[in-house]
Protein backbone atom coordinates (compact mmCIF):
# COMPACT_ATOMS: atom_id res chain seq x y z
CA UNK A 1 0.00 0.00 0.00
CA UNK A 2 1.18 3.77 -1.01
CA UNK A 3 1.66 6.62 1.51
CA UNK A 4 -0.38 9.03 1.43
CA UNK A 5 0.90 12.47 0.05
CA UNK A 6 -0.81 15.45 0.96
CA UNK A 7 -0.57 19.23 0.23
CA UNK A 8 -2.18 22.58 1.54
CA UNK A 9 -1.55 26.04 0.04
CA UNK A 10 -2.54 29.63 0.59
CA UNK A 11 -1.96 32.54 -1.30
CA UNK A 12 -2.71 35.92 0.67
CA UNK A 13 -1.31 39.34 1.27
CA UNK A 14 0.89 40.51 4.16
CA UNK A 15 1.37 44.38 4.29
CA UNK A 16 -0.23 44.20 0.43
CA UNK A 17 3.14 42.30 -0.29
CA UNK A 18 1.76 38.42 -2.04
CA UNK A 19 2.61 35.19 -0.30
CA UNK A 20 1.91 31.53 -0.63
CA UNK A 21 2.43 29.05 2.50
CA UNK A 22 2.15 25.30 1.23
CA UNK A 23 2.12 22.31 3.93
CA UNK A 24 2.94 18.72 2.41
CA UNK A 25 3.03 15.73 3.96
CA UNK A 26 4.51 12.86 2.04
CA UNK A 27 4.86 9.33 3.93
CA UNK A 28 5.67 10.17 7.38
CA UNK A 29 7.90 13.24 5.82
CA UNK A 30 6.34 17.09 6.24
CA UNK A 31 7.51 19.82 5.21
CA UNK A 32 6.20 23.99 4.83
CA UNK A 33 7.24 26.70 2.75
CA UNK A 34 5.95 30.40 3.02
CA UNK A 35 7.49 32.61 0.76
CA UNK A 36 7.07 36.14 -1.83
CA UNK A 37 5.34 34.58 -5.33
CA UNK A 38 6.87 37.49 -6.82
CA UNK A 39 10.70 37.78 -5.11
CA UNK A 40 10.64 41.53 -7.10
CA UNK A 41 7.89 43.09 -5.49
CA UNK A 42 7.54 44.83 -1.99
CA UNK A 43 4.06 45.57 -0.76
CA UNK A 44 3.62 48.58 2.10
CA UNK A 45 0.80 49.98 3.97
CA UNK A 46 0.46 53.34 6.06
CA UNK A 47 -0.78 52.60 9.47
CA UNK A 48 -4.02 54.40 8.54
CA UNK A 49 -4.56 52.58 5.92
CA UNK A 50 -4.49 49.29 8.44
CA UNK A 51 -6.89 50.87 10.70
CA UNK A 52 -9.53 51.56 7.82
CA UNK A 53 -9.27 47.77 6.88
CA UNK A 54 -9.97 46.29 10.58
CA UNK A 55 -12.64 49.34 10.50
CA UNK A 56 -14.21 47.96 7.40
CA UNK A 57 -13.73 44.79 7.84
CA UNK A 58 -14.25 44.08 11.74
CA UNK A 59 -16.32 47.40 12.14
CA UNK A 60 -18.00 45.83 15.08
CA UNK A 61 -15.58 43.74 16.70
CA UNK A 62 -12.70 46.29 16.82
CA UNK A 63 -12.41 48.89 19.20
CA UNK A 64 -11.07 51.53 16.97
CA UNK A 65 -12.08 54.31 19.47
CA UNK A 66 -9.56 52.51 21.92
CA UNK A 67 -6.89 52.39 19.26
CA UNK A 68 -7.62 56.07 18.11
CA UNK A 69 -7.61 57.29 21.66
CA UNK A 70 -4.51 55.15 22.10
CA UNK A 71 -2.68 57.14 19.37
CA UNK A 72 -3.69 60.17 19.95
CA UNK A 73 -0.74 61.54 22.20
CA UNK A 74 0.87 61.13 19.24
CA UNK A 75 -1.13 61.80 16.66
CA UNK A 76 -2.24 64.60 14.44
CA UNK A 77 -5.90 64.87 16.39
CA UNK A 78 -4.36 67.67 18.30
CA UNK A 79 -3.53 70.62 15.92
CA UNK A 80 -0.67 71.90 17.65
CA UNK A 81 0.69 68.30 17.27
CA UNK A 82 3.47 67.14 14.11
CA UNK A 83 3.04 63.29 14.89
CA UNK A 84 0.73 61.89 12.25
CA UNK A 85 1.15 58.16 13.27
CA UNK A 86 -1.67 56.86 10.84
CA UNK A 87 1.25 58.29 7.94
CA UNK A 88 3.62 55.28 9.52
CA UNK A 89 4.44 52.93 6.30
CA UNK A 90 5.34 49.42 6.84
CA UNK A 91 6.93 47.62 3.95
CA UNK A 92 7.48 43.36 4.10
CA UNK A 93 10.92 43.29 2.70
CA UNK A 94 10.75 39.56 2.64
CA UNK A 95 9.28 36.53 4.62
CA UNK A 96 10.41 33.46 4.48
CA UNK A 97 9.78 30.22 6.10
CA UNK A 98 11.26 26.77 5.13
CA UNK A 99 10.22 23.66 7.14
CA UNK A 100 11.60 20.11 6.44
CA UNK A 101 12.77 17.54 8.71
CA UNK A 102 15.80 19.40 10.56
CA UNK A 103 16.09 22.27 8.26
CA UNK A 104 14.70 25.02 9.71
CA UNK A 105 15.41 28.21 7.70
CA UNK A 106 13.88 31.57 7.85
CA UNK A 107 13.90 34.96 6.88
CA UNK A 108 11.86 38.19 7.93
CA UNK A 109 12.34 41.60 6.94
CA UNK A 110 10.00 44.70 7.27
CA UNK A 111 10.78 48.26 7.28
CA UNK A 112 9.22 51.34 8.83
CA UNK A 113 9.39 54.21 7.01
CA UNK A 114 8.42 57.45 8.89
CA UNK A 115 8.31 60.11 6.52
CA UNK A 116 5.94 62.76 7.98
CA UNK A 117 4.61 60.72 10.37
CA UNK A 118 7.12 62.02 12.70
CA UNK A 119 8.74 65.51 12.57
CA UNK A 120 11.81 67.01 11.49
CA UNK A 121 13.40 68.07 15.27
CA UNK A 122 16.16 70.05 13.88
CA UNK A 123 18.84 68.21 15.48
CA UNK A 124 17.44 64.81 14.75
CA UNK A 125 15.10 63.26 12.04
CA UNK A 126 13.89 59.67 12.08
CA UNK A 127 13.87 58.60 8.66
CA UNK A 128 13.28 54.86 8.67
CA UNK A 129 13.67 51.94 10.99
CA UNK A 130 14.83 48.29 9.41
CA UNK A 131 14.20 44.93 11.58
CA UNK A 132 15.87 41.75 9.83
CA UNK A 133 15.88 38.31 11.10
CA UNK A 134 17.43 35.14 9.51
CA UNK A 135 19.30 32.14 9.81
CA UNK A 136 19.00 31.37 6.01
CA UNK A 137 22.07 30.79 3.14
CA UNK A 138 20.18 31.28 0.15
CA UNK A 139 21.32 33.98 -2.32
CA UNK A 140 18.01 35.36 -3.11
CA UNK A 141 16.88 35.60 0.53
CA UNK A 142 19.63 37.24 1.31
CA UNK A 143 19.22 39.78 -1.94
CA UNK A 144 16.09 40.48 -0.77
CA UNK A 145 17.33 41.51 3.53
CA UNK A 146 19.58 44.24 1.17
CA UNK A 147 22.19 43.19 3.78
CA UNK A 148 24.90 45.44 4.72
CA UNK A 149 26.13 44.24 8.13
CA UNK A 150 28.61 46.47 10.35
CA UNK A 151 31.50 44.24 9.07
CA UNK A 152 30.91 45.34 5.65
CA UNK A 153 30.24 48.79 6.96
CA UNK A 154 33.37 48.80 8.90
CA UNK A 155 35.61 47.74 5.93
CA UNK A 156 34.51 50.70 3.95
CA UNK A 157 36.59 53.08 6.72
CA UNK A 158 39.31 50.68 5.66
CA UNK A 159 39.26 51.72 2.23
CA UNK A 160 42.98 52.26 0.75
CA UNK A 161 42.65 55.69 -0.71
CA UNK A 162 41.49 56.84 3.06
CA UNK A 163 43.86 55.16 4.83
CA UNK A 164 46.05 57.26 6.79
CA UNK A 165 47.96 54.92 9.46
CA UNK A 166 50.41 51.74 7.75
CA UNK A 167 49.66 48.79 9.58
CA UNK A 168 46.07 49.31 10.46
Amino acid sequence: MSDMNLQLGVQFQLLKTKLVAVYEKAGNDSSFLLMPTNLEEVGSATLGEMMQDLTTAFSDSVDTEKIKSDLQALSADKPESQFKVDNLKFSLKTAYIYVKGNVKEYAFAIDVDFGDAVPDLGFVTIEKLAFKIWNTKKNVVLKQLNLDTIENLVSKLNAPEKQLVKGE
